[in-house]
């Protein structure tokens, strides 16, 4: 039993690496698409391909992801998933472009709000969150 509890948060650590998979189509990428990529990289100073980038979109306002209900989210293996109501969305798209060229997960303040802006509240929107979901499924 002992030895049961020892690996059990190993267990649960590597359960929490694991990739979000959802149902999701492939997305060619818009022509707008690189233009936001390169306007991502200028903004951060951070360095990165277009084309490792894959997308996929789900049908409707949000999805379903680990946090709760989601409009975009990246994934490590250079995927990011879009809700299909902000696949042509700037602030989404290019926050998630933002994770790929940072390579993880979390908000820090350089590059997502000094710098780039890509936050609701610091987006050219005035800091309004149009779809009252979290936008974006990663912990600040």
């Amino acid at each position: 039993m002992r030895l049961l509890l020892r690996a059990l948060p190993i267990a649960l650590l590597v359960g929490c690496t694991s990739s979000f998979a959802p149902d999701s189509a492939p997305l060619t990428p818009p022509s707008q698409y690189l233009q936001w990529w390169q306007a991502t990289k200028a903004c951060s100073g951070l360095t990165g391909e277009f084309s490792r980038l894959r997308f996929s979109v789900i049908e409707g306002r949000d999805f379903e992801c680990p946090s709760g209900r989601c409009v975009g989210r990246w994934e490590p293996a250079s995927t990011i998933i879009l809700a299909s109501a902000y696949a042509h969305s700037e602030l989404v798209v290019r926050h998630e472009m933002l994770h790929a060229l940072i390579g993880h997960s979390g908000h820090p303040d350089i590059p997502f709000r000094q710098g780039c802006g890509l936050t609701w509240d610091t987006w050219n929107t005035g800091g309004a969150n149009p779809t009252g979901l979290p936008a974006f499924d990663h912990p600040d």
